[in-house]
């Protein structure tokens, strides 16, 4: 009998031994917060395919040239990020003090314009308090639904720079004056000055025979190398990790062809083409085509998963279909694909994304493909020939550039093939809206 009290005494002794432990290490639990920290790191990654831009809007809806035109004498530049940057500083963060639209029936004439200024070229119209408050920062007042693809920097009387911005018809324009300073336009001007290359002033219609509304491009480009692109590889799962909220029914076809989709949208990834196309389903209303906010809304939820992986820019605004394109530029030009690799297709409806399409490539490395450089026809040259081709008419030419080809080559040699493009300058011509490569006299 005393042995088996003994042993519940030294089982009631065990047991509060044991509360006593357990109270005071609850009291005293501190959770591994760092632990918790890399964890959601980790499920943030799986739902990005890059790095955010750290920066703003301006690095995506940016001019494709730039231009000085100053008396006679007329020159540009390639539009890189460092180019861009050292035109726009001046604007940064500024206000427009006062504001005034004008509209022409005909050629578009601007009276007070100077004989110095810059042209800012756009490949889009998109509305200006857009452009002024999300990429500039600049605070204005300015007409409602106002739209615009050229912007030109000019000086007023009091030292001030005033702006114009004018209508993709060349109808109509917006002149502002601004609180920037000419002196600090001069100086960015000045940095930029030696590495302006001449360009030439095209008139093809009635629309663009003044210095306003003139179509600039290179007069003589000569030098010019091409580039070969080795590319990585986006997966498929992190995308769908970005595009679904929930499981997914995956179907595959023999065309190569992988649907994936739940209760809310629908997926498909070609293996051959490496393309993916996201539809979101639970969006009854149709695509937004106000591209007032299209264009940031589209810009941040790109942004906010890494898919700038390179560097793409707003390239076109469909103004019906609500569809965006940012398309991939390379050393400050615009690349050409006839399969798409090289843009990104987004529209935007009143709750989100609406839908989304890209290639699954991305840059690993951009190199010199060591081949001769190339001397292309001149401006006039390309003005000349496409004005004496009878089956162009000339007067829808609205733009011509300078831009990459993107020629897809995958290397076969290797064991595992490795995906890579090569790139080669070629002049395209905007022809009734879209972009065609010229080559010998002709819109291919």
């Amino acid at each position: 009998m005393q042995n088996k009290e003994l042993i519940k005494t030294i089982i009631l002794v065990i047991l509060v031994l044991m509360s006593g432990v357990l109270t005071y290490m609850t009291w005293n639990f501190s959770p591994d917060l760092a632990n918790v920290d890399n964890q959601t790191d980790k499920d943030k990654q799986t739902h990005a395919i890059g790095k955010p831009l750290n920066q703003g809007m301006e690095q995506v809806v940016t001019p494709y040239q730039i231009i000085h035109s100053k008396g006679e004498d007329t020159e540009g530049v390639t539009a890189t990020k460092d180019n861009v940057k050292t035109m726009l500083d001046p604007l940064m963060d500024q206000r427009v003090t006062r504001a005034e639209r004008m509209h022409s029936q005909h050629n578009l004439i601007i009276p007070d314009l100077s004989d110095d200024f810059v042209v800012l070229d756009f490949t889009y119209d998109m509305p200006l308090a857009t452009y002024l408050g999300q990429s500039l920062n600049i605070s204005a007042k300015i007409p409602n639904n106002f739209k615009f693809n050229r912007l030109l920097i000019d000086q007023s009387h009091n030292g001030k720079v005033q702006l114009y911005a004018v209508s993709k018809d060349r109808h109509d324009v917006v002149r502002m004056t601004t609180t920037a300073k000419t002196s600090k336009l001069k100086q960015a001007l000045s940095s930029l000055n030696k590495k302006m290359q001449p360009y030439t002033e095209i008139i093809t219609s009635k629309d663009t025979i003044d210095k306003a509304t003139h179509i600039y491009a290179p007069d003589d480009p000569k030098g010019l190398k091409s580039y070969r692109t080795i590319y990585n590889r986006i997966s498929v799962d992190a995308m769908n990790a970005i595009l679904f909220n929930d499981s997914l029914v995956v179907r595959s076809a023999k065309s190569g062809t992988t649907t994936y989709n739940n209760n809310t949208g629908v997926a498909n990834y070609n293996d051959e083409t490496e393309r993916y196309r996201y539809t979101n389903l639970s969006e009854d209303e149709d695509r937004s085509n106000n591209m007032k906010d299209t264009i940031p809304s589209t810009f941040d939820y790109i942004n906010s998963h890494g898919g700038f992986t390179d560097d793409f820019r707003l390239f076109s605004t469909n103004n019906d279909s609500g569809e965006l394109t940012y398309q991939l530029f390379l050393n400050g030009r615009p690349t050409f694909n006839e399969k798409d690799l090289n843009q990104i297709k987004v529209s935007w409806s009143e709750k989100g994304i609406f839908s989304y399409a890209r290639s699954l490539l991305k840059t690993n490395v951009t190199i010199d493909s060591g081949d001769s450089e190339t001397d292309l026809p001149g401006a006039e040259e390309v003005r000349s020939s496409l004005a004496n081709n009878r089956t162009i008419d000339f007067e829808k030419v609205t733009d011509l550039a300078i831009g990459y080809t993107m020629n897809d080559k995958p290397d076969n040699k290797d064991i595992e093939i490795q995906r890579n493009s090569e790139f080669t300058p070629q002049w395209y011509v905007e022809y009734d809206g879209k972009w065609h490569p010229y080559k010998d006299g002709r819109l291919e």
